[in-house]
């Protein structure tokens, strides 16, 4: 498996993945809600407030998706990537 599909457990026990780096600092995670309601996951977005100074203060954006929506977003970034005018990068 790969690394940034190692999941660990939080301490109330739901699946939480490995940040993902961003091209200018700042990071992307994906874990597990609570959320009684049906399946849902949650999104953190964490960048620099400048992209120039990647070291420097950063802001956090976290989003609450349902399954259906995260499974959408994933099929859009796949085809983005896929897609891209600039072709793959391996």
């Amino acid at each position: 498996m790969s690394d940034h599909l190692t999941s660990k457990r939080s301490n109330r026990g739901f699946t939480r993945l490995p940040a993902i780096p961003g091209a200018y600092g700042g990071e992307a995670t994906a874990y597990e809600s609570s959320a009684a309601s049906g399946p849902h996951l949650w999104l953190s977005i964490k960048e620099p407030v400048d992209a120039n100074r990647p070291g420097g203060p950063m802001v956090e954006a976290t989003l609450h998706l349902t399954a259906d929506n995260a499974v959408k977003l994933a099929e859009q970034l796949q085809y983005l990537v896929a897609n891209h005018y600039q072709g793959v990068s391996e």
